[in-house]
């Protein structure tokens, strides 16, 4: 190993690395546009792509020149300086490819950004601004050495309950809406050279059922996985969707999930992995396990899982004798080993990638993992913008829920300002309280001292400094010469201190939080560390208006203390600037609920979480859940979805829509889905339009929606579907014309009978919207081909 370009030093015939070639950095900086503040450009080249079937063929190749052991080594991973690693073969030039999370910026490693979740950013409603930050994530990735991002998260969970701790990881509950993003990163990560593994596949919806919560390793005890008992019709209509669309995104890999799919293991579903993701959706990719979720070697080789990661390893040694006995055939080797290696070669990084320059989790210079010894390089590969582009991104993905009294944003005559809570305040160390932010509860429940910027397992990424909100408020607060007072503690030892602030200010800000962490959901949608407690007394005692912020992955029950509010989610490093910015006027507020808050936990569909043993969860709702079940059981949200406020006032006006033949232009990878009639199933035939004006006297941003009624036929259809978003800035008074396209998938159903998508005949119902509840347009026309 040549010294120049050696990033990492280790025993090599632990995983058999020789060289790696470094692929330089340059700053490619994009210029601030106000009209579209997100426009995707990389600071780092692309590797040079190699289209799929020369990919394939070249793999192919090398496989027939490998040895059994080889094969072995691609298809099982080991322990190494990343989050996983798998073998490699020397002497073909196939490196230890590595692995690491996550879709919130790189996992386990220093001096990266720390940006808002999915969960979060998806709140946006802005294509340009997922393409952008993905690619963002995926360079920083890239920079560090990473052959293989395990994200983003493309609907697992998609979010059927709000109990799950890992809701916060992911999308939205709105399948239309998930899938849609889901393409978008998919193929913003792939643009960067960086193989994205689509997860976790699939109908993996809540944690598992354990006794105990995680400790601050993430270790769980006694733990059962849950049991997803589930229809076909509701697999391919909600579950299924986002899936399909990274497929179509062109996703090198797909990880298979931790729980049963209906009684079988997802790592060892041949009907999933085989039959619906191989064959039906045609992914030419890889199937790679989470960690931990194999349970088996020749089942799980046999229905269609390639790669194992570890701390299981039921492949390597295993793998070799099922394949002496007979149990598994040396062509299913060999499909497997060229599945791995097809993206790989396909993205180009068999034509040169960098070595990893970092080691998992432990940050100090050296460091010796079972007798291999690795470098720490510590280096920084953040762009110069990527302070402020996560401030800006944060800023476009916050929900104005309430403005009480019309208090924000905070006017001149407001001097004299108040901050309470613990979630205002400076966390006790960047790193939290562990690996991963796997945080040990207290009484059962998790506390997290400070502000909330990000949950806890898979989905972490440690930030290289984080701005708490009451940093960037006493800033503000000098500037302008304010005077910001604070109680950051919420014991109810500090009420008399609140009572007597509370009475001197013109404003109160409560920032008040739930921590999400990744093995243990939820019991109850409260806030954290007495959070509802003190918004109470707060909004008791306080002399002026009451403005209450919510760092949370989830859904907050609120109606005991309704106020002002606003959902900020978990925005990431920059967190308190962009609050500020909102709180004071410099942005207006254009984020939009995906998800519905409730006005009691009973509202949500029942039995949508078990904690007991055996847990086995019965999707008896099929695809109305989150706001389609709110509408199909007639039940008033408190906020519902698509919902948000912002500091100015939108119009919508001349609904239409119109047959308009538009053919697919986007997919990378074509899926075998059948459906009936001419036409693509992702070819566009109606496009709906509808003008969206600035009504208000802010310049500021609307989402106009679109929602979809199946005609009365469709009988166990929920009355809505969202189809349509798009996010447009408008000065006041002017006006635009938004596009929805209409794709035939859009328009049909899945025949369980016949197993194919069709358009259902009868009258479809298009509703303009500013939400899930507002819909002020509304059109009727009979579908024609």
């Amino acid at each position: 190993m040549r010294a120049s370009s050696a990033l990492w030093v280790f025993n090599a015939l632990a995983l058999g690395v020789s060289d790696y070639s470094v692929v330089a950095t340059q700053d490619v900086t994009p210029p601030l546009q106000a009209q579209a503040p997100f426009a995707a450009g990389l600071a780092t080249p692309p590797a040079t792509p190699v289209p799929w079937a020369v990919a394939q063929d070249r793999a192919a190749k090398l496989v027939e020149k490998m040895t059994l052991e080889e094969k072995l080594n691609v298809t099982s991973g080991r322990l190494g300086p990343c989050q996983a690693n798998s073998g490699s073969v020397p002497r073909l030039g196939i490196p230890s490819f590595c692995y690491n999370d996550g879709p919130a910026g790189i996992r386990h490693t220093d001096f990266v950004t720390q940006y808002p979740s999915q969960f979060t950013t998806v709140q946006s409603f802005d294509r340009k601004l997922i393409q952008e930050l993905t690619e963002r994530i995926s360079e920083e990735h890239k920079a560090k050495g990473v052959n293989v991002e395990l994200g983003p998260l493309t609907g697992g969970p998609l979010g059927r309950s709000p109990y799950t701790g890992r809701n916060w990881e992911a999308f939205t509950p709105d399948p239309y809406l998930s899938s849609q993003m889901s393409y978008i990163a998919i193929k913003a990560t792939q643009s960067t050279g960086l193989i994205a593994c689509a997860k976790h596949y699939f109908l993996y919806e809540q944690g598992p059922v354990c006794n105990g919560p995680p400790d601050g390793h993430g270790g769980r005890k006694d733990c059962q996985d849950a049991w997803s008992m589930v229809d076909d019709k509701t697999v391919k209509e909600l579950y299924l969707p986002s899936f399909a669309e990274a497929v179509r995104a062109g996703a090198g890999a797909v990880m298979c999930s931790y729980n049963r799919i209906n009684d079988t293991p997802a790592c060892q579903s041949d009907d999933a992995m085989n039959r619906i993701l191989k064959k039906e959706l045609n992914f030419q990719g890889y199937v790679l396990s989470d960690f931990g979720a194999t349970h088996s070697t020749a089942e799980s080789a046999n229905a269609g899982m390639d790669q194992e990661l570890p701390r299981t390893y039921w492949y390597g040694d295993k793998l070799k004798d099922a394949l002496k006995k007979g149990e598994v055939k040396q062509e299913r080797l060999d499909e497997m080993t060229r599945r791995v290696l097809t993206p790989w070669i396909a993205l180009g990084q068999a034509d040169g990638w960098r070595s990893p320059s970092y080691t998992w989790w432990n940050l100090d210079d050296v460091v010796v993992i079972d007798g291999m010894t690795f470098l720490n390089l510590h280096e920084d590969n953040r762009r110069p913008d990527a302070n402020d582009f996560v401030r800006r991104a944060a800023e476009q993905t916050h929900v104005l829920l309430k403005n009480e009294e019309d208090a924000l944003p905070i006017s001149n005559e407001i001097r004299r300002i108040g901050v309470f809570g613990s979630d205002a305040d400076y966390p006790s160390t960047i790193a939290g309280c562990g690996e991963d932010l796997f945080c040990p509860p207290e009484e059962g429940r998790f506390r997290w001292n400070g502000t909330v910027t990000v949950g806890g397992g898979s989905g972490a990424a440690f930030a290289t400094y984080i701005v708490p909100p009451i940093e960037a408020l006493s800033l503000r607060g000098r500037r302008k010469g304010l005077r910001i007072d604070q109680v950051l503690r919420n014991d109810p030892a500090q009420y008399p201190v609140i009572e007597k602030l509370a009475h001197s200010v013109q404003m109160c800000i409560v920032s008040v939080s739930v921590f999400l962490v990744e093995g243990w959901d939820r019991d109850n949608l409260k806030l954290d560390n007495n959070g509802d407690e003190l918004i109470k007394y707060v909004a008791d005692q306080c002399a002026g208006d009451v403005v209450v912020v919510i760092h949370a992955g989830g859904p907050v029950v609120m109606e005991e203390w309704i106020k002002g509010v606003i959902f900020a989610g978990y925005p990431g490093q920059e967190s308190g600037n962009a609050l500020a910015n909102i709180l004071f006027g410099d942005v207006s507020p254009s984020g939009k609920m995906a998800f519905t808050i409730a006005k009691r936990e009973k509202d949500y569909l029942p039995d949508n979480i078990m904690r007991h043993t055996p847990p086995k969860v019965y999707f008896k709702e099929g695809v109305a859940i989150d706001y389609k079940w709110f509408d199909k059981e007639g039940i008033a949200p408190r906020f519902e979805f698509g919902y948000g406020l912002t500091y100015s006032k939108f119009k919508l006006s001349d609904l239409r829509v119109d047959k308009e033949y538009r053919p697919v232009r986007d997919t990378v990878q074509q899926t075998n889905e059948k459906h009936k009639g001419k036409y693509d199933l992702y070819d566009t035939l109606y496009v709906a339009r509808v003008k969206v004006k600035n009504v208000g006297k802010v310049h500021a941003a609307e989402v106009p929606q679109l929602y979809m009624s199946y005609p009365k036929s469709e009988k166990d259809q929920p009355p809505r579907h969202l189809r349509g978003f798009d996010k447009v800035f408008l000065r006041p008074g002017e006006e635009r014309v938004v596009e929805f396209p209409l794709r035939k998938k859009d328009l049909s159903v899945w025949d369980v009978v016949r197993q194919e998508w069709h358009i259902p005949e009868g009258e479809f119902t298009f509703w303009g919207a500013h939400s899930s509840r507002n819909l002020p347009l509304k059109t009727e026309l009979k579908i024609e081909l």
